[in-house]
């Protein structure tokens, strides 16, 4: 069973964060997928091309690969951090706080972090 209490004192996250990199995000309906940093049980962190304003609350559709399929992890979330990477660069990396998670969301993330973890691609 994976724990939830940060390993690093001074970490302020409850939930073990894994790379993400691959896995296809929408925010809207007919938008460009964005790409994962990372992503845990209680959120997840993307790049955009345009900062996005914080505490503004966003949608989410995230395909997971789960056996031999992916399978769509969809959510309502709120922007806790919008930063711009470089002061050269027009990307930012945003993250978003889950909110309300449904229990098929929480597990399909779950068995992802798991699958990940056992590949050593913590975040």
């Amino acid at each position: 069973m994976m724990s939830t209490e940060p390993q690093n004192p001074q970490e302020r996250r409850r939930h073990t964060r894994v790379q993400g990199e691959g896995l296809p995000l929408l925010l809207q309906e007919g938008s460009e997928p964005l790409r994962v940093r990372d992503l845990s049980e209680s959120g997840l962190a993307f790049f955009s091309d345009q900062p996005v304003p914080m505490m503004t609350k966003v949608g989410f559709r995230l395909e997971l690969p789960h056996d031999s399929q992916s399978l769509e992890a969809a959510g309502e979330g709120v922007v806790v951090r919008c930063e711009r990477l470089s002061s050269a660069l027009g990307h930012y990396e945003v993250a978003v706080f889950f909110q309300d998670p449904t229990d098929e969301m929480l597990g399909l993330v779950r068995a992802f972090v798991e699958l990940q973890l056992s590949k050593g691609l913590e975040a």
